[in-house]
């Protein structure tokens, strides 16, 4: 942080889609008397077009890469920095960089009206319940999971992230066609707005100053997102799966947050990955497996689901969790004979207060994860989880015909147990 004591304020200007003819009286007169004009090379250009820049001002661009611009910025002194950015700054805009970087006292944020606000007015969309997202600052997944829980979306484009780009990943996911509206160089002579389907838009360019908007029929309603799926939903090998009602037991003992990192160590065909990533929807599933057959079956169930947040690990732990990021909850199918090995691991990596949740089918794997948890100060859960599905009796008389029976399932055991919080564990 630079000392506000010795430094003047930092103004960063919000254009509208008009630009900077639009500004007000006041605000081109700060621009008017701005020692350094920081802006992209558009707005420098319209500046310069417009007679409204000092010609002894610095004119420094505003590229992508910050470094250089934030580093002139802390030796400013006392220099009258201006700054312009499109739309609102502070709405994935320069003005969250600047605030890592300064104190809110040193910057001055003057914001304007989004592309999106724009696209929505010229569309005569109401957008007081839309979700608003970029493209741009968070990977596909996270747009995704917008579009599985709102109605009405505004989604900030660039130029690796198309609208088409973006039509074809939320299809691709599942997600039903829709009604889709393109708005082009909003503000400019040749604005124009394509009021298509979803669908539509895959093979199609649009000019690079674009924004995308959604829209869900009248009595459109989100999917549950903790559904009991059945397990013919995904494929695998032999009836190699953790069972539906295993899942959800899991599930909630793992008791996900919609940011979490997650770890499924032993995925198989990635059930249980799956359903997780539904829950940290805007976190990250790291599905480590070894097995060629269940990656197999692992991508094509990914596939299937549209689970766009599942990161597929091929290969054994613990070796192949180096390079993971620290995980909030970690659910452990299979081991391969290495459970020391990936219990030590995981509580060495794992975020304090981290949940984790062991699947186990014999009673001396978990008396050895038990005692594994136990000699590393951990209180674990047990929790033996018996089912039995409703079955029709064979084909005999009208009774036999109506009656059911219980069918048991193999029993499962759970062990689960929260790794302490950081400041605890060091007290300790």
């Amino acid at each position: 942080m630079s000392d506000p004591a010795q430094a003047s304020r930092i103004t960063v200007i919000g254009l509208g889609v008009q630009g900077v003819a639009a500004l007000s009286a006041s605000l081109r007169a700060r621009v008017q008397t701005a020692d350094w004009l920081i802006a992209g090379s558009r707005w420098l250009a319209e500046c310069d077009a417009l007679g409204i820049c000092r010609p002894d001002a610095q004119r420094i661009p505003l590229t992508a890469r910050l470094d250089d611009v934030i580093a002139r910025l802390r030796a400013r002194g006392r220099s009258h920095v201006v700054i312009l950015a499109s739309g609102d700054p502070g709405f994935h805009g320069i003005a969250g960089t600047l605030l890592r970087h300064f104190r809110p006292d040193e910057l001055e944020i003057i914001p304007n009206v989004t592309s999106l606000q724009s696209a929505f007015a010229a569309a005569g969309l109401d957008w007081s319940e839309a979700a608003l997202v970029s493209a741009h600052a968070h990977p596909l997944s996270h747009v995704i999971g917008w579009a599985r829980r709102s109605c009405v979306m505004g989604i900030l484009t660039d130029s690796e992230r198309t609208p088409a780009v973006i039509a074809r990943a939320l299809l691709d996911a599942g997600l039903p066609d829709c009604r889709a509206i393109v708005a082009e160089n909003l503000g400019a002579p040749d604005q124009r707005l394509t009021d298509a389907r979803l669908s539509d838009l895959v093979n199609r360019a649009f000019a690079p100053l674009n924004v995308l908007l959604l829209v869900r029929p009248t009595g459109w309603r989100p999917d549950s997102v903790f559904a009991l799926r059945s397990d013919d939903a995904y494929a695998h090998r032999r009836g190699l799966i953790t069972k539906a009602e295993v899942r959800a037991l899991s599930l909630a003992r793992l008791a996900l947050r919609e940011t979490d990192v997650v770890w499924d160590i032993g995925a198989g065909s990635g059930a249980v990955s799956i359903e997780m990533a539904a829950l940290a929807w805007r976190g990250c599933v790291f599905a480590v497996e070894r097995d060629a057959e269940n990656l197999a079956y692992l991508r094509q169930n990914i596939a299937r689901h549209g689970a766009a947040n599942v990161a597929v690990v091929a290969g054994a732990a613990p070796a192949s969790l180096a390079g993971l990021p620290a995980p909030d909850a970690v659910f452990i199918g299979g081991t391969g004979g290495a459970m020391p090995e990936i219990v030590s691991e995981v509580l060495r990596r794992a975020r304090g207060d981290a949940r984790l949740v062991i699947s186990l089918a014999t009673l001396e794997r978990v008396s050895e994860a038990l005692g594994l948890l136990r000699s590393a100060g951990l209180s674990p859960d047990l929790l033996q989880v018996n089912v039995a599905r409703g079955q029709s009796l064979p084909v005999g008389d009208e009774a036999a015909r109506a009656a059911t029976r219980l069918a048991p399932l193999n029993p499962v055991f759970l062990v689960a147990a929260r790794v302490p919080a950081r400041e605890d564990t060091e007290a300790g």
